[in-house]
Order: C-alpha cells, then structure tokens, then sequence
C-alpha cells in the first residue's frame, strides 16, 4: 500500500494533522534535542565514506521520572511487526520500540547515523553499512549485520505481503522474490529466490548491499520503519511478533489489548543515547473517534481539538499556552479512479475539480491554522527538491472550472461520489469539498466515509473521487513522487489510481542514476513537472502541525513528517 492514512490526532495534523503514503505514515525523525549519538556520522555521501555529523543540538541529560505517558492510537492498528507497519500510528509507536541505521533530525531533517557506525559507496549500487558492536535485542539477540538481512528478506518475499515489501525493490534479486497473485492475493506462480541477491553479510556487523542500479538516496531511506532490524524469535512467529514484537530501541511491548490499549515500559538495558525520562508509555486507542474529551478531562497527554472546538481551544488561555505548531510535510489530495475511463480519465475534468475549490475557504471552516493551501505535489521548502507553485491548477477560478467541465466528458447530472475514511475530521474537510464543487459546478455529491477504503483503493473499486493523505518516509522530494505514482506498468498504471507516463518514470530513474543528492534532486523536480502536466491527482493543502499537550510533559518537538511528538525528546515532569 503506497499511499498510507494520515491518522486521527495526525489527520488532525495533516487534516490538523499520521501509516501518508504511505509514506508516511510518521516516519521517523529524530530530533534536534536528542543526546550526541556515539560516534554518529550523516548518512551516505555519494562516494566514500559519510561525512560526520550528529543531531543539530544536543540536550543536558534528563531527571528521571517513574511517569507513565499517556498517549492516543488514533487508527485500527492492527499489526506491530516493522515489515508490516506503513501508518502513521504503527510506525509512532514502533519510533520507541525500534532502533533503525539512521534517524532523522527534527530541526534540519538530514539523516544521521545511529545503529550505524558507517554508511559508504563508491558508487551510488554498491553500499557498506558498518553496524555498532555490542548491540541487543530485548530477548538478548545480537543486533548484527544478520539481523538486518533477515529482516529486509522477510519484507522482500512476496508471498509473505508485507506492507513494506516494495522499499526492496530497488536491491539486486528483489524480482525473484516476488512470484505472481490474482486479484485475491493468492499466490499463483511461486517466487524463484527467498533471499535477496544484493545483500551479504561480510562479518557479524558489515552489511553490503547491491543495488539493481544506482541510488543517490539509497542511506536517506535507512530511518524508515521497513529497515528496521527483527530478531529471529520474531521471524520464526510474526504472528506473535505483530501483537508483542521484540524491538532494539529504548521502550518494550508490555501488553497489547487490541482495540483498547496499548503499555509500554522502559527497557533498563538499553545502551544508546536517545531515551526518554519517563518509565512507559499507555496508548489508548480511539480508532477515529476524537480523544479531545479525554485529553481536556486530563487523561491523555496530546490532544488535537475536532472541528467544532478549533475556536473554542484557541481562546482558552491555559490550553493554549501548552501547545506547540510549525510547518508539517503531510499532503491532503484528491485520488480519480483513472482506471475506469471517463471522466476520471479525462484531464479537463480533474482540472475543473481542482479550479472548483477554495483551498482557504475549506481550512478556515474546518481546521483553521492547522493547513495551508498547496501548490505542489512535494512539500515546499520540506524536505529537498520541494518547491511551490509546481500546480498550474491549484487555484480557485470558476470561471476556468465551469468551462473545463463543459469541455470534459462528466455527463450533467451525474452525482458524484466522494469517498473518504472513517475519521470525522477528514469527513468534514471532504464535505466541505463536496459542498464548493455543488455550489461552483452545479454537481451534486455523497460523502462515502468507508471503513473499508483501502481496501477499495487497493482493488481498483472506487466510483468516484477519494482522499488521499501522504507524508514523507524519508526527507528527499522523491518520496512524494516514485512511491505515488511510478510502476513501471504502461498498461495499467499505478494501482492507487492508474496513472502512467513514460517521461515521468524515465525522470524518475535518471534522479536515482544520478551521482549524488544534488543532481538527483533536479532530475526529480523535472518529474514532478511532468505531474503538473499530465495532472492525475489534485492536491488540496499541506499540513500545519499543531499539538495541544498537557502540564504533564514539556519539551515537545513534533516530527517534522508526521507532525506527531517525537517522544524520545519530551520530558515528563508529572
């Protein structure tokens, strides 16, 4: 699944604010306040070794406390397992639970080396990862070079349907790995390999990994929860390993009461830097509903207030002294079932959808101060490469609108279907949508809020127009672009919506050919022109996170892809 939900409280970051993208759907990055990581050095130059570097600033260590975080699941999670974990509150919680190569600074948002020691190449195909010695899983494991192998091959194999499994797709034997499935999922030609070609284990704590072709941004990806390391007790049964997984980092799955809460305590021998003060972690979750009567009543530490209370939480003078905001990288878009021929394939029409709606008007009456009008496919400014106004169409103009419908082959009376999750807020905002289309356009609408969207998504069953929320799985405007839209499939496009194009696939290689981040940059911005052009997608606003948190915590820094708090840099104070 490539395009993942942008969560509840991250809805409310991303509609205030989650698994996109995808994405992401947090993504890990970590953090400016973080304590300087033992030897830590930036991931991955073009050739040679990294150059050093560490989080932007580093913080005086922390009083403990024996506080226990209250926090909000905000979706139906329902697996745990990293290889497997593509939304925004799995791979929140999985941040506290894991330990990757790199993490990302929350400040300037670069990746730095963590259970890395080194990240090199010579030449963009071949790369070296130098593992810190010494390292354990919860259970005692070594976490070695073996550890990551295993778990890269489990994501890789295809019949295994890992939500993560197309990160892997750029090492050498990933193909083989994949075997065939019908519509249903049921394998029908078995894969050729169990194990990628492209990586080896030179000792216990080398990697070298072999790429189908070069990859500038090949160490930018490390932090993503899909690299994460796995324990061979968790191989041998993921089924436990997705309620209750063995992790490397500073927090332990305790207890997962599925539906209900989550508990998380802090692992006594943990080794490196980045930990929180606080004794554990209780999530409780709320599978769509708004938390905000909790966390006003004091039982939960965040707290993002629902449409109807926005106002009302920003003149309170006590709650809004304890919040926190700042540009978010989350995109809201809108999805056409391209696949299914006209209208939804027909440009004219996506653009008078687009030059339909007041992006302004729509944030301040649903989640005002907590959007901004996008312009672009790639967050500008965000993230390399993110640049505005690549969206010729991403304007009010229904003069414009009106006589791209009349040119388009939308047959009048035609009543649209609008179809979205089952988060309130992301309702209200596509009801809003819906409600300029009528009045700008003449075209009537139903809000289909579906619990089974991705589902729907995923098998090419959508009517109508559809959300779609994606935020970055790692910082390179890529991100926004290959992931999305590219499949290499000139006949049926992308799964999500079928889009192809030739020139823009053709970018999107040149970029990952390139010799360095740089030059690869460039050629992926010339991609996202071409998105500009062929216009398959609508995008609709950018995120601007904003967080309310309790007396109980303080120094929160939200994650600058997901907008969500990075907990291992707050301080409970109780």
């Amino acid at each position: 699944m490539r395009n993942r939900l942008i969560p509840g409280a991250a809805i409310a970051l991303c509609l205030t604010l989650a698994a996109c993208g995808g994405g992401s759907g947090d993504t890990g990055t970590s953090s400016q306040n973080a304590a300087t990581n033992n030897g830590a050095t930036t991931a991955g130059s073009a050739t040679g070794s990294s150059d050093s570097g560490s989080p932007s600033s580093s913080a005086a260590p922390q009083p403990q406390s024996d506080g226990i975080l209250q926090d909000v699941l905000s979706q139906d999670v329902s697996t745990l397992l990293p290889s497997d974990s593509n939304v925004g509150d799995n791979i929140a919680v999985l941040d506290v639970v894991y330990d990757g190569l790199v993490r990302y600074d929350a400040s300037t948002k670069k990746p730095y080396n963590y259970v890395a020691d080194d990240i090199s190449t010579k030449d963009n195909t071949v790369w070296t990862i130098k593992i810190k010695s010494g390292l354990k899983f919860q259970n005692g494991e070594a976490v070695d070079a073996e550890a990551f192998i295993r778990s890269w091959n489990y994501a890789a194999y295809g019949p295994n349907a890992q939500a993560n499994n197309y990160f892997f797709e750029r090492v050498k034997g990933y193909d083989k790995m994949q075997g065939e499935t019908d519509d249903d999922g049921k394998v029908t030609v078995q894969p050729t390999a169990k194990e990628l070609s492209g990586l080896e284990a030179v000792d216990a704590t080398t990697i070298q990994v072999t790429l189908n072709a070069p990859f500038a941004g090949f160490s930018t990806m490390l932090g993503y929860t899909g690299f994460f390391p796995m324990a061979k007790a968790c191989v041998d049964d993921v089924k436990a390993c997705a309620v209750k997984p063995i992790g490397n980092g500073p927090f332990k799955v305790d207890q997962w009461d599925q539906g209900s809460k989550l508990t998380l305590s802090k692992w006594t021998d943990y080794t490196l830097p980045e930990t929180p003060n606080y004794a554990g972690i209780v999530f409780t979750e709320y599978k769509g509903e708004s938390s905000w009567a909790d966390f006003q009543a004091g039982t939960i530490d965040f707290g993002t207030p629902p449409t109807a209370q926005v106002q009302a939480a920003a003149d309170d003078p006590d709650i809004s002294s304890r919040k926190v905001s700042g540009p978010g990288a989350a995109l809201t878009y809108i999805g056409f079932p391209m696949y299914k021929g006209a209208p939804w394939n027909d440009i004219e029409f996506r653009k008078a959808i687009s030059l339909a709606i007041d992006r302004q008007a729509v944030i301040d009456a649903v989640i005002p101060g907590q959007a901004v009008p996008a312009t672009s496919w790639v967050v500008p400014d965000g993230v390399p490469g993110g640049v505005a106004g690549t969206c010729e169409f991403c304007k009010l103009d229904v003069a414009a609108a009106k006589d791209a419908l009349a040119k388009s082959s939308f047959k009048a009376g035609t009543v649209l279907s609008i179809t979205t999750g089952k988060d309130q807020t992301q309702n209200d905002y596509f009801k809003a949508i819906g409600d300029q289309l009528k009045a700008n356009l003449g075209i009537d609408y139903t809000l289909d809020p579906s619990p089974d969207f991705f589902s729907k998504r995923s098998s090419r069953a959508m009517t109508g127009i559809f959300r779609n929320n994606w935020f970055p799985d790692y910082p390179l405007n890529e991100n926004y672009l290959a992931p999305v839209y590219a499949s290499g499939d000139a006949k049926k496009g992308n799964t999500n919506f079928g889009y192809y194009d030739a020139d823009f696939e053709k970018l999107i290689k040149a970029g990952d050919q390139s010799k360095d981040i740089d030059a690869a940059v460039v050629q992926y911005q010339a991609a996202e022109k071409v998105l500009a052009k062929d216009f398959p997608t609508v995008p609709v606003s950018f995120a601007q996170n904003l967080v309310y948190y309790s007396a109980n915590v303080e120094n929160v820094v939200l994650d600058p892809f997901s907008g969500t708090p990075k907990l291992r840099l707050l301080m409970y104070k109780g």
